[in-house]
Order: structure tokens, then sequence, then C-alpha cells
């Protein structure tokens, strides 16, 4: 290893302590000794970058965030013993801002690591610390720093991270990709994202964390990517809604692609999602939030209220291709202000739905079209032009004449689905 040397009195604590965390760090949880947690726990930090990280193997895998790293392969970066190595990239979610990267060690080294615990045994109110190099503060002590807090919430979406730990633990630009760590040095989280106010990159009081149990999820196929990117899984095919009507929200399934995962699966119309892997799912917005920690690959067991039963269905989440749906608007006339069909693709989704030349489209999902304007037709041409999920189900309402000779027109729900 090289860098600067630790003094003697840390080095002998982390020796005795390392590995950190779980049966090997001997913390009591009930009144934990703050200044030894630090102490312990510096070791396996990692700066890097502007940003910071945390090893959390002896072999050098390390987490932080994939805004941290950006499109860098290589990075060098700097532990909290002093010791510098260089770290790869072996794995990126960038849609959910985790990166896992290996640092490169001597044969036969081994490097302080925390290990990495079980965010679903935290409850509001535990105690947390957050791990980190906010503001650059690193570079002149070179040591990162500690803010102690609690959990705020849980299962929070804040952006694109879901199901995310809320902490008061304070957190500051630099923080992102550090540890959030529950009080037996145990790894709970990755700092990411803070809330902020009036435009100003300070912390308010929250800060949120990718959770420990997304991370598990995550960790066998970004630590095998080979340098790449990682996906999200969907239940591609899968069109589902909040019953309004109900005094409780729920989530029932108003349709189902045919020949595709989710109808595979065994899905139909109708049915009420009641939990995605053994977590209910009260609401459309809690699904969207459970879904969003899962890897393309990932399989889940949904259950379903199926009128007076319940069954459970297990479906393979996919990452959906990006698909169009053949068609295009007529060019505006004069001040005409509708959006009627030029012109469909042969063998297209549009053509499969029955879209043909002449249909004026007034509705997607129920709701009217009202414009007002010539640029509010073109923006929903363009924007029925760009590409959609696979599996994508829109309802478009057409207005048609009445036969080849004319006539009172008349309107037809028509069901796309995108492929």
């Amino acid at each position: 290893m090289t860098g600067a040397r630790i003094p003697a009195v840390i080095a002998a604590v982390a020796a005795l302590t390392w590995p950190i965390g779980g049966a090997h760090g001997g913390v009591d949880a009930e009144s934990p000794d703050l200044v030894e947690l630090c102490v312990r726990v510096r070791p396996a930090f990692v700066f890097i970058g502007g940003g910071s990280g945390v090893v959390i193997r002896p072999d050098g895998l390390m987490l932080t965030n994939h805004h941290v790293i950006e499109n860098n392969r290589t990075h060098p970066v700097r532990l909290g013993d002093g010791s510098t190595f260089r770290a790869r990239l072996l794995g990126a979610d960038p849609h959910g801002d985790l990166a896992v990267l290996k640092l490169e060690l001597p044969e036969d080294t081994t490097v302080p690591y925390l290990e990495l615990g079980d965010s679903e045994d935290l409850a509001v109110g535990d105690d947390t610390l957050a791990v980190g190099n906010p503001f650059g503060l690193g570079v002149l002590d070179q040591a990162p720093t500690f803010t102690a807090g609690i959990v705020s919430a849980l299962n929070h979406v804040q952006g694109t991270y879901t199901e995310c730990i809320v902490t008061d633990s304070e957190v500051n630009p630099g923080n992102s990709g550090g540890p959030l760590i529950d009080m037996s040095g145990k790894v709970v989280g990755i700092n990411g994202q803070i809330s902020t106010r009036f435009g100003l990159r300070s912390n308010t009081g929250l800060g949120f964390a990718i959770s420990a149990r997304q991370i598990a999820l995550w960790l066998p196929r970004l630590e095998a990517a080979g340098g790449g990117e990682i996906k999200h899984g969907r239940i591609v095919g899968l069109d589902y809604d909040v019953d309004e009507e109900s005094q409780q929200e729920r989530v029932a399934v108003a349709d189902v692609a045919e020949d595709s995962p989710a109808f595979a699966a065994g899905f139909r119309p109708g049915d009420v999602i009641v939990k995605l892997d053994g977590a209910d799912v009260p609401n459309a917005l809690r699904l969207v939030s459970l879904l969003g920690i899962y890897p393309e690959g990932h399989e889940c067991d949904v259950v379903v209220r199926r009128g007076d039963t319940e069954e459970t269905l297990r479906v393979a989440l996919a990452a959906p291709r990006r698909c169009q749906i053949g068609m295009r608007l007529e060019r505006l006339r004069s001040d005409e202000l509708t959006a009627r069909v030029a012109a469909v693709e042969e063998g297209s989704a549009a053509a499969a739905a029955g879209l043909a030349p002449g249909d004026e489209i007034v509705a997607v999902d129920g709701k009217r079209l009202e414009f007002t304007s010539r640029a509010e037709v073109k923006a929903f041409d363009k924007m029925l032009r760009v590409n959609f999920d696979e599996g994508r189900i829109f309802v478009l309402t057409v207005r048609r004449q009445r036969g080849e000779d004319g006539g009172e027109p008349t309107e037809v729900d028509l069901r796309l689905v995108a492929r």
C-alpha cells in the first residue's frame, strides 16, 4: 500500500476491529461508543473524485454513486487509512445511481471493509452515521467526516430513488456515494441525494440513501457486468390504474398485452395487485416504488386478488425495448387544429390496432384532446413518433366517416399495444 501513514493508536484500533461490522464488530447497539465506531469505520471509506465510496469486501469491492464516477472506467482512490489504489469499474446502474468498482490490489493483499447490512431491519428512529467528503473537506485533513442522525422515513420515493432511506444525518455535495452506517458498523445504505431549497446546494435536513436491500439485489449482476450497465426490470405488458371509485386505493389491472411476459405469468384484466415479493401494494405509487429497486431478470412473486380468491403469479422482470407505433399525422391545413392520421406503417402496432389514414384522434386513454394552438398539435405528433416501451397499451379514440360515401362520422375506440 502507498499513501500517508495514520497515527499508531488509530492503526492499532483499526487492526483489532478489522473486518468491521456484524459479528466482527463487537459494538453494543444499545450504547455505542461513537468515537470508537468512527475510528473503526474510517479505514474502509473511499475518497473518489470529489465524492465518496466505501469498500464492502476485503478483496477491494467498493460501492459509490454512478453520478460520482460519471463515464470514467478507472479512478485513483484513497482509503480512509491513507492507502491509495486505482479502482476499475465493474458495472453501473445509471438510472438507480449505483456503481460497483474493484480496487486493483497486489496479490494476496486485503483492505479494510464494512459489511453490507440489511436495511429491512431498520426502523424509523434508528440511529445512523453518514460518512463522506462534503465540500471536499477531506482534502484538508485527509479524513472523512461523520454526521450523526436518525432514520427519518423508509420506503420513500425521491426522483429515481425508490424505496430509499430518508435520514436527518447531515449530508452535502461530496457525501454522494458514501455509506450510511448503523450502530453495528454495517452499511445500510449509500447516500446520494439531498433535499434543498432556494436553489442552494446544501442540506436542509433530509438526505436520501439507496437501501442495502436494493444494493444486495443488484450486486451480483453489477459485479459480473464487465464494465457495462444493467437496466431496471419492469412487468412488460401490464397496464394498471388506481380504482378511484373505491374508498381505499388499490391497484387494478386494466389491461394485459397478449404475448407479453405479464400475460405469460397469468395476469388478467380485473386482477387487483395485493403484494409484490411479500411487500404490501396499497396503491400504484408503492407498486412503482417497489418495482424500481429490481434489476432486469429478477423474478417476482405477485399476489393478485381475483374475485374472492388470491393467486400468486411469478413473473420475470424485463427491460422493455423501445419501439415506435408506426404512424404520422397530416400537416395542418389553414387554422384547423386536428390530429388526423396521414399514414400508417404496414405491420406496425398502429396497423394492428386498426388505425387508418383519415382517422382523427380525439382522445387518448379516455382523455379528450383539446388543442388551442398549432404548436400543441405538432407536439402531439412528435410524441406519437418517439419510442415507447414495449408492451405499453393505449386506447385511442378516433373519429371516422361512416362508409366510403361519407355520412355522419362515428367515434371508435382502438386498442394499441407498442411492439
